[in-house]
């Protein structure tokens, strides 16, 4: 009988579904954005799956390895991921696909790379991302990366640019316009199941926070950063540049 089951799912899983991808950055509430749409009844997908975009068989990999991972949800319409390092390649051809949703977000350099060094020092010490300059160079790169894919589009794909801290601030309208944006018919709502790798190490954020099923406002992080000045100041223009970007050509509702 399981084997029957298998063999169904997989058939349904061939059929071209839709595609959500979250272009971003590490410490951008992507953990808590991932989780309110994963928790939509019709979008399987929650975490990241630390996999590249290579083609359009990557999109197909994308849903069978979900469901190798998750075997008791269930085939959706839409399946979400994100991709938040430079080393997960993502094709543009994947991005201008008709069945590809692309979401993207940003947050202000100092908070991210604050927290990147807190993530990092209390799970990896050795990582160079628990020292402010390693975590000011992912951010770096990673923005500017983000800037070029982004610009690399053109007009061929719509996107929707949402600033990461919104999610948390003004969730109802974030929620409201992806609803609009990706085209689905339920509304999202604040609130979040938790899930099989809720909290896990690798699959996103590790805090107490990600437990509680409902957005937290955390308080700001006043630390001082130790980072060289001139770094700081390149990880601030790459910012303000890409989402300058990002805002002059995203999606309006």
């Amino acid at each position: 009988m399981e084997a029957i089951k298998d063999a169904i799912q997989k058939v349904r899983l061939l059929a071209p579904k839709q595609h959500v991808l979250l272009i971003s950055h590490m410490r951008a509430n992507t953990s808590l954005v991932g989780h309110l749409i994963g928790s939509h009844e019709d979008i399987s997908g929650y975490y990241e799956m630390h996999i590249g975009y290579y083609s359009w068989k990557s999109l197909i990999n994308q849903k069978f390895l979900f469901h190798e991972q998750n075997r008791t949800e269930p085939v959706t319409d839409f399946y979400f991921d994100k991709v938040l390092h430079n080393e997960h390649f993502t094709s543009r051809d994947v991005l201008c696909r008709d069945n590809v949703k692309l979401l993207v977000a940003l947050r202000e350099p100092k908070a991210t790379i604050k927290s990147i060094v807190k993530l990092y020092s209390a799970k990896n010490p050795e990582h160079p991302c628990a020292t402010p300059k390693g975590a000011a160079q992912y951010y770096l790169d990673r923005v500017r990366y983000i800037t070029d894919l982004i610009l690399s589009l053109g007009n061929d794909q719509n996107y929707y640019y949402y600033d990461a801290d919104d999610i948390i601030q003004h969730p109802k309208r974030v929620l409201g316009e992806m609803k609009e944006f990706l085209g689905i018919d339920r509304a999202f709502e604040a609130t979040y199941r938790k899930f099989e790798k809720t909290g896990h190490r690798f699959a996103g954020d590790s805090s107490e926070n990600i437990h509680a099923g409902v957005i937290v406002k955390k308080s700001p992080d006043t630390s001082v950063l130790d980072l060289d000045n001139e770094l700081l100041m390149s990880c601030q223009d790459a910012y303000h540049l890409c989402r300058e970007k990002l805002i002059q050509h995203s999606w309006k509702a």
